[in-house]
């Protein structure tokens, strides 16, 4: 997943948000000199206040201080609220949580993207509930008007929201790309249809597209989780997204449509289009596969034109395009089980959380947007006239400060992206945005403590790999399959949904 980079010269401000606490002591309290500032309500804020949040980063702070530096310095001078971060490092990150908040020694804030875990200290009592502030339109004007409904739905509970979501706005954030010389080369037209698409890519691994005299080019690249490359057809054959069957909350992994993409996958390594090493195929071998220039067909990030996770001279060979519909003609779409990269949480007794929540409310306003993205105005970027550009390079993590993000993708998102990443990119990023689709049943799924122990995933995975390889013939071995998955929790969680689905579910998911 991708993340906005600052500066032209600027690293990768990926994948991250950096929140922290000093281990030990909770409290958000007003430890700095008192002073008037604004809060984001445009009344005063008496005094400033310091919150310690904890947070598990992936993004190297080169040296930056996490608990005294510009951004820190300059986001107190605005809301009056100062961020001081600290990580105990990814290694044993949840274990740090899981003591910490164990032993009541809570931080005044916390991030993790494990929307169960957060589930799990709502129903233990620990958390503060969001849904006063977010719904006091007049004390926290942005928050409502600019979060995304969908974003809430995984840390809601009756009616109470346990967590605030940083939603990303390139959340949607897959297209398709192929490769347009191979299809000048064999003078093919771009593909539309999934059966256009299964002769353009046999094509590709048949015809010789690159013209080296052997028979070593495929048509379709996909990785371990078939989720790169192989999830075009699962939009397509419909295999995505979870829907009401038989009145029952039914996944994907079970329908009718699931078999289909699983024979047609098959047959695309029967015929030698798919390279049969995916299930071998992590993210970095993913990466240099595409390198090679050896495969046709692809689905990845929106970035890639950039050049910055693969060498532009590759992408310049490959354009985006749009999914093939469903086989009825209706439209397919990638669908995302949330668009949220990791959740704010707030231990109960944390003090002063009208603060904190109002220093967010100002993070996902305009203003605060236009700082996540660009740093400090006249500092790290200067405005004329409109036309934005990159000044003294942004610290890779500027933008954890913020703590968190709206998802939505407007106008001005798109401007301050493409401060940095190429239009190609920022169009693909438009186009990702046409074909892709939160899956809002699967958001509002309520919270199972037993899922996690039915070893359902490992189920579907391992099933998925050997149909696809043809080690399990698909027409003979769906049903047991099917019984297995079921018998294994399956059928119990489909039972809780759908009585959750019945009760409340229905008005919630519209």
């Amino acid at each position: 997943m991708s993340w906005f980079k600052k500066g032209k010269t600027a690293a990768l401000a990926i994948v991250a948000l950096a929140l922290a606490m000093a281990a030990g002591c909770s409290g958000g309290n007003g430890t700095s000199p008192p002073e008037t500032l604004n809060g984001t309500d445009g009344k005063k804020e008496e005094g400033s206040v310091t919150f310690k949040v904890l947070f598990d980063y992936n993004v190297d702070p080169k040296g930056m201080s996490l608990t005294d530096n510009e951004y820190i310095r300059f986001l107190k001078e605005k809301t009056g609220v100062e961020i001081q971060l600290n990580s105990p490092g990814s290694a044993g990150y949840i274990d740090k949580i899981n003591v910490l908040m164990a032993s009541g020694n809570y931080p005044d804030a916390f991030a993790v993207s494990d929307r169960d875990l957060i589930m799990k200290y709502a129903k233990d009592g620990l958390l503060a509930d969001l849904s006063p502030y977010i719904n006091d339109t007049a004390n926290y004007p942005n928050i409502k008007k600019v979060m995304p409904e969908s974003s809430w739905l995984p840390v809601t509970e009756n009616g109470k929201v346990w967590a605030f979501p940083y939603s990303r706005p390139d959340g949607l954030s897959q297209v398709v790309y192929i490769n347009k010389e191979w299809l000048t080369k064999l003078n093919l037209k771009e593909p539309k249809t999934i059966d256009e698409f299964y002769q353009v890519m046999k094509a590709f691994a048949q015809q010789d597209p690159d013209g080296n005299g052997k028979q070593d080019t495929f048509g379709l690249l996909t990785g371990n989780n078939v989720d790169q490359g192989a999830r075009v057809f699962k939009a397509a054959f419909n295999a995505e997204a979870y829907s009401i069957r038989d009145g029952k909350v039914t996944p994907p992994e079970i329908t009718p449509e699931h078999k289909e993409f699983l024979k047609f996958m098959n047959k695309l390594v029967s015929e030698k289009i798919l390279d049969p090493e995916f299930p071998t195929v992590t993210g970095p071998i993913f990466q240099q596969k595409f390198k090679s220039l050896k495969y046709g067909v692809i689905s990845g990030f929106w970035h890639y034109p950039s050049g910055l996770e693969l060498p532009k001279e590759v992408m310049d060979k490959y354009i985006a395009v749009e999914l093939p519909p469903h086989k009825d003609g209706s439209p397919s779409v990638f669908s995302y089980a949330s668009l949220n990269r990791h959740y704010i949480a707030i231990p109960k007794n944390t003090k002063n959380i009208d603060r904190l929540m109002k220093f967010m409310d100002w993070a996902v306003s305009p203003e605060g947007m236009k700082f996540s993205f660009l740093g400090i105005p006249n500092v790290n970027y200067k405005e004329t006239n409109g036309t934005i550009e990159a000044a003294q390079q942004l610290a890779p993590i500027h933008w954890s400060f913020s703590l968190v993000r709206t998802g939505q993708l407007n106008e001005d998102i798109k401007k301050y992206i493409g401060v940095v990443y190429p239009k190609e990119a920022v169009d693909n990023l438009t186009l990702a945005n046409k074909i892709g689709k939160p899956d809002l049943l699967r958001s509002a799924l309520p919270y199972y403590p037993e899922l996690s122990g039915f070893n359902l995933t490992k189920i579907v995975d391992e099933y998925t790999t050997k149909a696809i390889l043809g080690n399990a013939d698909v027409d003979k071995t769906w049903d047991d399959y099917v019984s297995r998955w079921r018998s294994a929790g399956g059928d119990k969680a489909i039972q809780f949904w759908t009585d959750w689905y019945n009760k409340e579910g229905k008005s919630i998911v519209k």
